[in-house]
């Protein structure tokens, strides 16, 4: 099998031409484990919107913590766990946003117990160090996408909130939601 007209690498040659600070490998692993990552994320999350807002996610991490990853292991069995992972936490973001609403309407005492069962101390350290990434990656987008991507990965909104906010058609939400989520692995890959 070849790519590119060179040998198929292993997972285990990719994963350490990436360590070693080859970025087409870890884009190699991407392109192979895409559609993989993507139908697991499904099967936890019943939108495909956010399930590619999850494989982003998912990539991120995996590329962000790829010196843990054990070569002993399967690739692939490792990116699905930070998929599954990734796909439960957004679950459980969505349920706990969910519960502090209805908590809002009913009792302000319940919002304080619904914020404080959101995550553990390493859930929360782990989830800034992610948001501080995203944040950082979002700025050095262009004014076009930047508001975009911030209304989508930070504040979550849905497309068509997006579209009201901003004031442009929803297929023009898609397209620049898209190119800035391209742009986002370019600069993540750089």
């Amino acid at each position: 099998m070849t790519e590119k007209g060179t040998i198929s690498k292993s997972e285990k040659e990719l994963t350490e031409s990436t360590l070693l600070g080859d970025d087409n490998s870890f884009h190699i692993l991407m392109e192979r484990f895409y559609d993989s990552v993507y139908i697991n994320v499904l099967q936890i999350i019943d939108n495909k919107e956010d399930a590619e807002d999850i494989c982003q996610e998912t990539f991120n991490k995996a590329f962000c913590n790829l010196a843990s990853y054990n070569s002993d292991w399967a690739f692939s069995t490792w990116l699905i766990t930070i998929a599954k992972n990734c796909a439960i936490d957004f679950y459980r973001k969505k349920r706990i946003r969910a519960s502090i609403g209805n908590a809002i309407r009913e009792d302000t005492s319940e919002l304080a117990i619904a914020a404080e069962m959101a995550h553990s101390p390493e859930e929360k350290m782990i989830s800034k160090q992610a948001y501080d990434q995203l944040v950082f990656a979002i700025k050095k987008l262009g004014p076009k996408y930047r508001k975009a991507a911030e209304l989508r990965f930070i504040h979550e909104y849905a497309y068509e909130e997006i579209s009201k906010e901003l004031d442009i058609p929803l297929n023009t939400v898609r397209t620049r939601i898209n190119r800035a989520r391209k742009k986002l692995m370019e600069i993540w890959k750089s």
